[in-house]
């Protein structure tokens, strides 16, 4: 049974339809589902779900940032008031910066006041400071299956082999910049999020958990949903527990590019062997993420290290733990009914104060 085609198969379509997936691939449905189920999550393949985060009023900051030494105690707090109430849905840390790195997916109407609200936690004493960069686009870059040996789960990668490959060039990235949201409701964005937590579900049961009727749920997937939710994509990420703690990841920053030197960037990016992420603007900012597995992780830096050199003069290289690395859905709980997305930037202070500075704050 070649996995590997199941695998390039729920790129294209999702997993929605198992029996489109074994007409893909000729393997029976039942197979199809035991594969996704249990086999990829014991070879540490994950399937996340693709946002079109301009159809949603959304666009992505990256924000590097560092808590402030009181506040660092509260650190798991912090982070969940933040994806509750600020749009907080990836972070992970950087151990030799001491900086915390996160994607915050914000609403495209209240930009300007996100930006002035991470400037209060600075004032406030939450963050020792902080520094933004806008997403015009973003994407995931397919798993690299010919260096992933399904068979054992365990990549085998040959460094003269990538070198001389070279590989496809990426598709084109796709704007996600300002753009007027579509018509969506706090029913779409609360089924997005449960296909956040997990797709695997079929549409009715989801419907029935949020208390809505099979015909009702089916109606907003087709209508709204099925537009936003791209597409899932299948990415690696460290299996065991012992693993985990040894995990490291990159995240590689590049300013000041012409258009000719971030397409020779992308297209050596797409092609090396543990991207899971890219993003940028079309006016010379690009970043990568990667996750090499513990034992390619020196392999890794030297192939990148004297790749990149001969691209561009300088970059910038986060080192980050993976073990520590959190995702967060969509942030729903900032849709109403009737005005849409909203932020209430007191309130989202409030909520990420450390209960330390609370309560010197009532003493003042």
């Amino acid at each position: 049974m070649d996995v590997s085609r199941l695998v390039e198969a729920i790129d294209r379509v999702g997993v929605q339809n198992v029996a489109v997936l074994s007409r893909m691939t000729g393997i029976p449905q039942e197979t199809v589902r035991y594969n996704v189920t249990k086999r990829f999550p014991h070879m540490g393949l994950k399937i996340r779900t693709s946002l079109n985060h301009s159809a949603l009023g959304l666009e992505r900051h990256f924000v590097s940032m560092r808590l402030a030494e009181g506040a660092e105690r509260s650190e798991s707090a912090i982070l969940e008031a933040l994806s509750s109430n600020a749009f907080l849905t990836y972070c992970c840390k950087a151990p030799v910066e001491r900086r915390h790195l996160a994607l915050f997916s914000v609403p495209v109407s209240v930009g300007a006041e996100f930006r002035g609200f991470l400037s209060r936690l600075v004032e406030e004493g939450v963050l020792a400071d902080y520094h933004a960069e806008r997403l015009e686009w973003s994407r995931h870059p397919e798993l690299k299956r010919r260096y992933f040996d399904f068979a054992t789960g365990r990549w085998s990668v040959d460094w003269d082999k990538v070198k001389r490959h070279g590989g496809a060039r990426p598709p084109p990235a796709r704007d996600e910049g300002p753009s007027a949201p579509r018509d969506i409701d706090a029913a779409d964005t609360l089924i997005i999020r449960e296909l956040e937590l997990d797709l695997w579900r079929d549409i009715g049961e989801v419907a029935r958990k949020l208390g809505l009727n099979t015909r009702t749920g089916r109606w907003h997937y087709n209508r709204h949903v099925g537009g936003i939710a791209l597409s899932n994509h299948v990415s690696w990420a460290p299996a065991t527990p012992d693993e985990l703690t040894k995990a490291a990841g990159l995240i590689l920053e590049f300013k000041g590019l012409s258009q000719e030197t971030l397409a020779k960037l992308r297209h050596l990016l797409n092609n090396f062997p543990f991207s899971w992420f890219e993003g940028g603007r079309k006016q010379g900012y690009y970043q990568v993420h990667c996750s090499p597995p513990f034992g390619y992780f020196m392999d890794s830096l030297r192939f990148l290290n004297a790749s990149l050199g001969e691209v561009v003069e300088s970059w910038k290289t986060w080192t980050v733990d993976l073990s520590a690395a959190r995702w967060y859905t969509i942030p729903c709980q900032n849709f109403d009914r009737k005005k849409g997305w909203f932020f209430d930037s007191d309130a989202a202070l409030k909520a990420a104060l450390p209960q330390k500075m609370k309560i010197r704050q009532r003493g003042r």
